[in-house]
């Protein structure tokens, strides 16, 4: 992707600040002259800045790393693995579904408003979208290292919390995936404008691009313990609203909402507590979960016992 007119447009606006410094330089009075020049060459530079990270920001977009793929691999679509894969992409329905169990049809980010930086699209999952043409193997390197078919970086795929996910759940995701029917149309391809390409390139935003996995990935025994908690936290990038270290977030600008501290909520209540929040949105205390908290996906997402382990998990750290 590369947005040509836009950036036409900053090597103009370069082009005229050049000229005008051009013209201020002539000038015989050194008071005016320096009261114009200065102005001139500084715009100028921001100008030329700009246009340099934008080449950055798409070289970025656009680049192919190294990230293998194994063009052979084909997951085997058993009731059991489709069943896991069911509940583990409830996560996905947050980006890819339009509703609360909805079919993985994709939607557009910016449906409604949003910064003004291109079109950008969660992509259709059932087979009526792109990955009906994609092989399983290419479909696991999306999923847990952000790459796209052909190579290039994603954006806004959580591949970040995915990249620790076990080779038998991913695979599930993929089983499950393929055994849905076709629905919806193929989404529109990403494109990133100068001002998108502008954010990558100046490191205010990031793709999704994490690093080659070439060793098998394994997850703990399912059990309601704290080691599975924490590979199930892992993969269910609570981290993204919730910290790094899950002690709350706050508000910090455009990204994921904030969030309140896991530990401290998880030392108020007990296990039986922490389930039944899940299971009905509202918590121990008779209060509601309100904003923007996704309840209702956990609660698909995560079995009784997975949340035990959640809670086991959360309840091993210091407050």
């Amino acid at each position: 992707m590369f947005d040509v007119a836009g950036m036409m447009i900053l090597a103009a606006v370069a082009a005229l600040f050049f000229f005008a410094a051009k013209r201020a330089s002539r000038i015989r009075n050194r008071a005016l002259r320096g009261l114009a020049l200065g102005p001139s060459i500084f715009l100028s530079s921001i100008a030329v800045v700009l246009i340099i990270c934008g080449v950055i920001g798409f070289r970025i977009l656009n680049s192919t790393g190294s990230h293998p793929v194994d063009a052979n691999l084909k997951v085997a679509a058993t009731p059991e693995r489709v069943a896991r894969g069911e509940q583990i992409s409830a996560i996905c329905g947050e980006c890819h579904s339009a509703k609360l169990g909805g079919p993985l049809v994709g939607r557009n980010f910016f449906e409604g408003g949003g910064p003004p930086v291109g079109t950008l699209y969660a992509p259709n999952l059932t087979p009526a979208g792109e990955i009906t043409g994609w092989t399983d193997g290419e479909l696991i390197r999306a999923i847990r290292e952000g790459v796209h078919q052909s190579g290039r970086a994603l954006i806004i795929m959580p591949s970040n919390s995915f990249h620790n996910m076990s080779d038998d759940d991913v695979q599930s995701i993929v089983a499950y995936l393929r055994s849905r029917p076709p629905a919806g149309t193929r989404s529109p391809a990403a494109k990133l404008n100068v001002v998108g390409a502008l954010f990558i390139g100046l490191g205010m935003a990031e793709t999704s691009v994490q690093p080659a996995i070439t060793d098998p990935v394994i997850a703990p025994p399912r059990e309601a313990n704290a080691a599975y908690g924490r590979y199930l936290l892992s993969i269910g990038h609570c981290t993204d609203c919730h910290g790094e270290d899950l002690r709350g977030r706050a508000p910090d600008g455009p990204g994921p909402p904030a969030a309140p501290n896991m530990i401290a909520i998880a030392s108020a209540w007990d296990a039986d507590g922490f389930v039944k929040t899940f299971r009905t949105g509202t918590d121990p205390g008779g209060h509601k979960l309100i904003g923007e908290m996704p309840w209702q996906s956990v609660a698909r997402f995560a079995s009784d016992n997975d949340l035990r382990a959640i809670h086991a998990y959360l309840k091993s750290l210091k407050p």
